[in-house]
């Protein structure tokens, strides 16, 4: 019997994918790996009109150069090497079976992406860091939710866009404030935060390890308005207000609401919920933090983690330095000039 030829969502033809797989141990770590894959592609998905609805992500949107730059992103999110390349092996496996089953894109040649992602491994046996940059404007986002007129009315429809603006300005001050990943953020519930008036959260981060983020006054004050709007008595930190209301947001929506503002203010595409914490670590370090700080800012476990990352910041601080004690040509000859004339004076 011949499947039926159509273009699932990444969601369904993972759960499909996941379904041909006999041994459970093997599901399940494949499960996780087209979860991470799931992350990966979060920002495509992220021009919501309606951002309580991420975006359904279908397998034909998937282009030619998506086993490199997962390749690259596997680097970046995790410290294991094992880890990445398992993850690695699972999306291709993935991907041949959609290209075997005709749910890829027209213009999709699984043979142009595996011969990139070789191209971009060349002889490695790890996985490079790629450092993404980071647009400058990136503050612009907050900027642009905290300006943002608050919808009038006391009837529904502008109750509930209230409620949205309001919730985006206290995501975005919660990105920026804390540097979280988005999982993190997504997960926060009213208790861990009090309401706003707590600036020290405590929660369980990456790889199940304790983890403290701090919130300033600006994102204190954006989730009590918040949170005070809602007049509710739903758990979750930051949830729907459509479909599913009361659940917890996804990651998917939180990168809708970034990805919104993205679009509007004509940043970068690459810009993601990701982007706030590069932004906010790079800055504190220019700024002269000590790189353990920043470690434990981040909830990095391992220091040269926070280095291979941040390594390129090293550059910044060596031109500010240059330019405080570096000497021109002209400066320099003068420099000598003036040293041959005090010997000559003794």
């Amino acid at each position: 019997m011949t499947e039926e030829k159509h273009s699932p969502t990444l969601e369904e033809a993972q759960e499909r994918f996941l379904a041909t797989i006999q041994t459970k141990r093997t599901a399940d770590t494949y499960g996780w790996a087209l979860s991470a894959f799931q992350r990966f592609v979060g920002h495509l998905v992220g021009d919501s009109e309606d951002d309580d609805d991420a975006l359904a992500f279908h397998t034909d949107h998937l282009e030619d150069d998506v086993l490199e730059e997962f390749y690259y992103w596997l680097a970046e999110e995790y410290e294991s090497q094992q880890t990445a390349r398992t993850y690695l092996s699972a999306v291709r496996r993935f991907l041949s079976w959609l290209d075997a089953r005709e749910l890829l894109g027209e213009g999709f040649q699984l043979s142009k992406a595996q011969n990139r992602l070789k191209a971009a491994q060349g002889n490695r046996k790890t996985i490079p860091y790629k450092h993404r940059r980071v647009d400058p404007e990136l503050p612009a986002l907050v900027s642009y939710y905290d300006k943002l007129p608050l919808p009038e009315g006391d009837d529904q429809r502008g109750r509930l866009e209230r409620l949205k603006v309001l919730r985006a300005r206290a995501i975005v001050h919660t990105l920026y404030a804390s540097g979280g990943r988005v999982s993190e953020v997504a997960s926060l519930t009213r208790e861990m935060v009090l309401d706003g008036r707590l600036d020290e959260v405590h929660l369980v981060g990456k790889g199940g390890q304790p983890r403290v983020i701090l919130l300033t006054s600006e994102a204190m004050q954006a989730i009590s308005a918040y949170v005070a709007e809602r007049g509710d008595s739903f758990p979750g930190l930051f949830i729907s207000h459509g479909r599913g209301y009361g659940n917890q947001l996804g990651r998917g929506t939180i990168w809708a609401v970034v990805k919104k503002a993205v679009k509007m203010l004509g940043l970068h595409h690459s810009t993601s919920p990701h982007s706030f914490r590069h932004y906010r670590a790079t800055q504190l370090l220019n700024e002269g933090m000590p790189l353990e700080s920043v470690q434990a800012y981040l909830g990095h476990q391992d220091i040269s983690t926070t280095r291979k990352v941040y390594a390129h910041t090293r550059t910044a601080v060596l031109r500010d330095q240059l330019s405080t004690f570096g000497r021109s040509p002209t400066e320099a000859l003068e420099d000598l000039e003036a040293r041959r004339r005090r010997r000559q004076s003794r």
